[in-house]
């Protein structure tokens, strides 16, 4: 595995979704329900599921498929930061919440009361990074596009038929067919780890071994 920006985030949304998906067993459990229905837990599991399945999949989604978009390839650097400041922002808003719930902190309420004070104030400072988390993306988004290195064929060594076209995809996609010898998930064959993926497409696929 190669921990490039859009694997980061692809693991992230992994680990998110986990702890929204198991606050949300709980929330499913009747007597436990009772407790911390209407509370700082339910936004907590929401925010988990919410952001964790669309923002972290949506910024995964770009730094993937943003040199065939645009011929270009995004800073990896700015990108971790990206994903480092979006993970720990995103943490350490979101979870003192599940805290806050089973402490009782009522949401949809414009005051809270003092006992309250310093989950909220970590809460805060949390979204503030969020927040602050956009920056290094929309800079390397806008720099990558207009001065970014030249992405190569198949900056991401796939086995996949979309990689075997021009970045950005000439109108047609493909200037003459594509002759496949192997096939998408041949991930972790010993051949395949010693080559280029883009040389594999001519290469026959070995007999198998004799018994």
């Amino acid at each position: 595995i190669a921990f490039t920006s859009a694997m980061l985030f692809a693991l992230g949304f992994i680990a998110l979704f986990l702890i929204g998906g198991i606050s949300g067993v709980m929330l499913a459990a009747v007597p436990f329900d009772i407790h911390v229905h209407d509370t700082y837990f339910v936004v907590a599991h929401f925010h988990y599921v919410l952001f964790g399945a669309s923002v972290f999949g949506v910024f995964m989604a770009i730094y993937h498929w943003f040199p065939k978009m645009t011929g270009h390839m995004m800073n990896e650097t700015w990108g971790r930061i990206h994903f480092a400041l979006t993970f720990v922002g995103m943490n350490l808003t979101f979870m003192p919440m599940h805290e806050l719930g089973l402490m009782g902190m009522n949401r949809r309420i414009a005051l809270y009361d003092p006992q309250f004070t310093d989950l909220n104030v970590l809460a805060t400072i949390g979204s503030y990074i969020m927040a602050v988390s956009t920056i290094p993306f929309l800079i390397n988004a806008a720099w990558s596009w207009r001065y970014g290195p030249k992405a190569p064929a198949n900056p991401w060594r796939a086995l996949t038929l979309e990689w075997q076209t021009l970045s950005p995809p000439h109108i047609e996609n493909f200037e003459e067919l594509p002759v496949l010898k192997t096939g998408p998930y041949d991930y972790g064959l010993g051949y395949i780890a010693e080559k280029d993926p883009a040389e594999l497409y001519e290469h026959a696929v070995p007999a198998p071994a004799a018994s």
